[in-house]
């Protein structure tokens, strides 16, 4: 990476997820000051009050008055009240409140401390984790242990600290207390605490389907038998089960995989029919071993481990997200998710080059070399024209997506290099990440714009261990046609959610999905479409391009509020006079407007994009 983009990058963290979870200290920096000058103030008022004591007490001779008054100048009450015979003393009231002081500024400073402890400890764990899979597992168990009883315990503290907060700044400030906002901040405070403590039981799913058919060794002994001589070579066991799919990459896995109704358990090898079909048999070859090589380095039995703590982390992370009152935890927490992720990422690049090593011992650099540009330039050029294909803005009657790719795509892969952005590509994986193509090509010795990655993209594929799969043309036809099937519902299904609505066309569309309604209350009609809403006592339709949100009274009345010509203004609906249809009609308001919101941002994307198309 270029220096200016790793500066880039850790500005980019700095700023997306540093600052943000230094919100952590924000209640305990603000609790610190206040109660050190609630103190002091105390302080100084009940020094006064003593010394005016001592000078109006006529039973104390001069010196015992000297020696009182200049011990009291010495010593603040929040020090003395600490010795029992002297809290004794005093008015049990007094006594409350210097100890409330006590246990704010406590808590206060224990925050800070442990905050800064737990950034140290925790930066510390992630740099551990950076070395290994062994030491990323453990890191992680004990960091996800931690974090999360850290967080509850925090949280606690901060809304004691909150509810303190809401008592004495009224209380000593303006000699008021106001008991609604006390209870306000407790509740809210409670509530914290129940969702911090409720997301660590938050149930998860770790179940992982693969689309495609298992091929067992009966239906496809030639596969079986060229891949165990791979595993030999490797210095690994076989697989488990094969899986034949067509996603656009290969990989390994030991969680369980649910394919279609069945869960497979053990090790499981996903192979791309449509990749095999485009490599040459020591590109297959250099792929499979590639693979088979993180069998051997146990990369995947850590996968498995670490897996279902990144879940659950991610799963705490999901509802800390959804209160604004967990938000300072929520920040704290994905830092550490993110600095973990950066040590993931560079272990899991370790990986690659080491099974990219691995490989090319196996079979050879060029095979290696020649693997890694196809299945780069293939992922790359479908991606393309699937979104060339969703990019379209009408129903797609036939989507023929494998019969493009199978079309275009050798003459896309003699011209991939030409693109600038060929070397930053990367394989697509569903467990880890990959490094850039140029840095995997240039692990083995390879320049990426050499002559010999040139030639090696020109070949094409022989297709000889997709021919090794029994029937594997009808598997893979199979798949394509439900693949696409599900490509062209979905399509249709955001097409409502693009326009807004300029030709007949546009406006079919738009409204198979959302038609005009009609509401028939005591005061009148209430007519909803695609582009406004409209009720029978305004004196003109409320067009959803002005509309700015609404808010419900009393007595069900809605408050429509929107913006024209630079001012904001409202229109109320009487929501009563629709009986049981209230809620019908507060979502259908709802559903028409986000469509139409949703359209306006999907208008400004392509706006953006066609920009920035035009200069490149």
């Amino acid at each position: 990476m270029a220096e200016s983009e790793a500066q880039f990058s850790k500005l980019g963290f700095t700023k997306a997820f540093f600052f943000p979870a230094l919100s952590i200290f924000l209640i305990p920096a603000v609790t610190l000051p206040f109660f050190l000058y609630a103190q002091s103030d105390l302080d100084e008022k009940m020094r006064e009050s003593v010394l005016s004591d001592i000078r109006n007490d006529k039973s104390m001779d001069v010196q015992e008055r000297v020696e009182a008054t200049q011990y009291f100048k010495e010593n603040a009450f929040s020090t003395l009240i600490l010795e029992e015979q002297f809290a004794a003393q005093l008015d049990p009231t007094l006594v409350y409140y210097y100890a409330s002081f006590r246990w704010m500024l406590r808590l206060a400073v224990g925050c800070i401390a442990s905050g800064i402890a737990v950034l140290l400890l925790g930066s510390i764990g992630i740099w551990l984790s950076s070395f290994s899979p062994q030491l990323q597992y453990r890191c992680l168990a004990a960091g996800w242990t931690g974090l999360r009883v850290y967080a509850s315990l925090l949280t606690v503290a901060q809304g004691l600290m909150l509810v303190a907060l809401s008592f004495w700044v009224t209380a000593l400030l303006f000699n008021v207390y106001i008991l609604k906002l006390i209870f306000i901040v407790a509740f809210i405070a409670i509530c914290a605490a129940f969702i911090v403590i409720r997301a660590i039981f938050a149930r998860q799913n770790l179940d992982f389907s693969i689309e495609g058919l298992v091929l067992n060794k009966d239906s496809s002994p030639e596969l079986w038998s060229a891949l165990g001589k791979i595993c030999e070579k490797v210095g690994t066991a076989a697989p488990d089960q094969v899986v034949a799919g067509i996603d656009d990459n290969f990989f390994v896995t030991e969680m369980p995989v649910t394919v279609g109704e069945k869960t497979y358990q053990g090790r499981t090898l996903f192979i791309s029919l449509s990749l095999l079909k485009h490599l040459q048999e020591d590109e297959a070859n250099a792929v499979l071993a590639h693979e088979m090589a993180h069998f051997s380095g146990n990369d995947t039995f850590y996968t498995v481990k670490t897996a279902p703590l990144m879940s659950r982390y991610d799963q705490y992370l999901h509802e800390l997200a959804q209160e604004a009152i967990t938000r300072p935890v929520f920040y704290f927490m994905l830092c550490f998710r993110g600095l973990f992720e950066w040590a993931r990422g560079k272990v899991s690049r370790d990986r690659e080059f080491r099974a990219d090593r691995i490989a090319m011992e196996s079979t050879s650099s060029q095979a290696v070399v020649g693997a890694l540009l196809r299945i780069t330039a293939y992922s790359h050029y479908r991606g393309a024209i699937e979104k060339e294909l969703f990019d379209q803005e009408e129903k797609i009657e036939s989507a023929n997506i494998s019969e493009r790719i199978e079309k275009g795509f050798p003459e896309f892969a003699s011209s991939f290099l030409a693109d600038s952005s060929a070397a930053m590509k990367k394989t697509s994986h569903p467990f880890d990440s990959h490094p850039p193509l140029a840095q995997r090509l240039a692990a083995v010795g390879v320049e990426l714009e050499s002559n010999d990655s040139r030639e090696l993209l020109a070949r094409c594929g022989d297709g000889v261990w997709h021919s090794r799969i029994n029937a594997a043309d009808e598997l893979e036809q199979e798949q394509w046609a439900e693949h696409e099937k599900r490509f062209r519902e979905y399509h249709e299904e955001t097409l409502p959610y693009r326009f807004l609505p300029e030709t007949d066309e546009e406006r079919a569309i738009v409204e198979k999905a959302f038609p005009p309604l009609e509401f028939h209350g005591k005061d009148g009609l209430l007519l909803i479409d695609c582009e406004k809403i409209n009720y029978a006592k305004w004196s003109q339709p409320l067009p959803l391009s002005e509309f700015a949100g609404g808010n419900l009274h009393e007595n069900s009345r809605l408050q429509l509020s929107y913006e024209r010509h630079g001012s904001v203004d409202s229109l109320w609906l009487p929501l009563a006079s629709f009986g049981t249809e209230q809620q019908e009609v507060l979502n259908a308001i709802a559903r028409y407007k986000d469509r139409h919101a949703t359209a306006v941002q999907y208008q400004e994307y392509r706006k953006n994009e066609a920009a920035h198309e035009a200069s490149d």
